[in-house]
């Protein structure tokens, strides 16, 4: 049996112990420090967009991610496709189902939702009390 496997074994963790023993002034080369980084990203323009759904026919496809999105008036389907976003409905929904992430709905009634594999986060902020199909994961229905 060879020893080189185990003396091979044995310098990689000396490396690794000593590693720890650096002088930090001595190898730092940043002059940045951690608040600076922060104070960059302070007053940033970004503002959500506003967004107006349809319904037309009587479904709403929502497909504006990173959006608060308004859908006036009653809509018998909402499908929720847009992630990270908010959606007011501020009518009746009878079905509202999500294929998305990390959504807000906020409606007055609703009758069924439905959460598909994959819809991950989402919350439905509703007085009523739908029937409820969740396939995802971390989704929740309830008043806000």
């Amino acid at each position: 049996m060879s020893k080189q496997p185990t003396l091979l074994a044995a310098a990689g963790l000396a490396i690794v112990a000593l590693a720890g023993c650096t002088d930090a002034d001595a190898t730092s080369t940043s002059s940045a420090s951690p608040t600076t980084a922060a104070e960059s990203t302070t007053g940033s323009e970004y503002t959500i967009p506003d967004v107006t759904g349809e319904c037309v026919d009587g479904t709403a496809t929502i497909v504006d991610d990173s959006s608060n999105v308004t859908i006036d008036g009653d809509c018998e389907t909402v499908v929720v496709e847009a992630s990270n976003s908010i959606v007011t409905v501020t009518g009746a929904v009878v079905n509202l189902s999500f294929n998305s992430s990390i959504t807000l709905v906020n409606v007055s009634t609703v009758d069924n939702v439905t959460f598909v594999e994959g819809a991950n986060g989402n919350k439905v902020a509703t007085s009523s009390a739908p029937v409820v199909t969740d396939s995802g994961e971390g989704n929740t229905v309830g008043a806000e």
